[in-house]
């Protein structure tokens, strides 16, 4: 690499720079690690900096991915749209700003990767920002305390003598930190088996939401073998539709109730559909029975549902799942 130029992320000074095609640049940064940058999403970070995402967790997700999977992210302008175009890209979880154990589990194993033995301190610099997803020194710390807390890491002693402190002394003011043996242990402990699929529940309903939810469509669900989530039920703290389409993505089955014609179930449904989900639909049964739905469902099974029979309706829906997919 030659090129010395500011990281269009971090704006670390004098980071190597080198091309890497002809409208792409290869960024090393002790920062945001290595990672490639098209020309016009560089041009746009270092003269007109996106909305979106924040620029610790871009830089975290550069640094993360090339210190953990030894690949670069390719920075492009689709990552400046939205929650589901950088979740889409990304090949690990890019935490939201509250996620404090996502990030502290990113800290915890970069301490496990810059140990090379069981006792050995890991310093902490403003590079190391980047690691934990984090905004600033401040939170940085409050991670690291979290872990601390947890028993999984511990903070080196500080050195009586500061003029001869050794390279073990955490950078611009953060401690060094080593693991526990609690925290080896925490590390080295076999993951837990995963929860069921999940089934993302498409419900815009006004009348009869939460029983039709309890009785039905979760109970349903639940006994077909996975986890139900009702997408109306969620906060969103982003625009509506990027954490719809999160979520939407990142479920194994999608049932979208068309029950008083929501135009937002049928974009969920629409969404579903393009992604490639298994797709249930259902309806309250006058509604389906009369043909007042929008959508053209003849090719489609529409699974009734009546205010006074929800238990019947969660056992139909439960078998319609199985029949068409088995058990998860």
């Amino acid at each position: 690499m030659d090129n010395r130029t500011p990281c269009p992320i971090c704006r670390t000074p004098n980071v190597a720079r080198a091309a890497a095609g002809t409208s792409t640049a290869e960024i090393h940064c002790p920062r945001c690690g290595r990672f490639q940058v098209q020309t016009l999403a560089e041009t746009q970070l270092l003269n007109s900096p996106p909305a979106f995402p924040p620029q610790h967790l871009l830089s975290g997700l550069c640094r993360n991915t090339w210190d953990a999977l030894g690949e670069k992210v390719l920075v492009t302008v689709d990552l400046f749209k939205s929650w589901a175009e950088l979740d889409k890209a990304a090949k690990l979880v890019v935490p939201r700003d509250t996620d404090l154990a996502t990030k502290a589990d990113y800290l915890l194993r970069h301490v496990r990767r810059r140990s090379r033995t069981l006792a050995e301190a890991v310093s902490f610099s403003p590079a190391e920002l980047a690691v934990g997803f984090c905004a600033n020194k401040a939170e940085l710390l409050f991670c690291l305390r979290y872990l601390a807390e947890k028993g999984w890491i511990e903070e080196e002693a500080a050195n009586p003598n500061p003029r001869k402190a050794g390279p073990q002394q955490g950078g611009g003011g953060v401690p060094s930190y080593r693991l526990t043996p609690a925290g080896w242990a925490a590390l080295d402990a076999p993951s837990a088996p995963p929860g069921p699929p999940l089934a993302a529940v498409c419900l815009s309903l006004d009348k009869d939401a939460d029983a039709l939810w309890t009785q039905g469509l979760s109970a349903g669900l639940t006994a077909a073998g996975y986890t139900a989530v009702r997408l109306d039920g969620k906060e969103h703290a982003n625009r509506i539709t990027d954490d719809l389409v999160v979520s939407l993505r990142r479920s194994a089955v999608v049932v979208a109730d068309l029950t008083g014609q929501s135009p937002l179930a049928y974009f969920q449904a629409g969404v579903a559909l393009g992604l490639g989900k298994p797709l249930f639909w259902t309806c309250e049964e006058g509604e389906s029975r009369d043909r007042k739905l929008w959508l053209e469902t003849r090719q489609y099974l529409v699974t009734p549902w009546t205010r006074d029979k929800l238990d019947e309706f969660a056992r139909r829906l439960a078998q319609r799942v199985e029949a068409a997919l088995g058990r998860p």
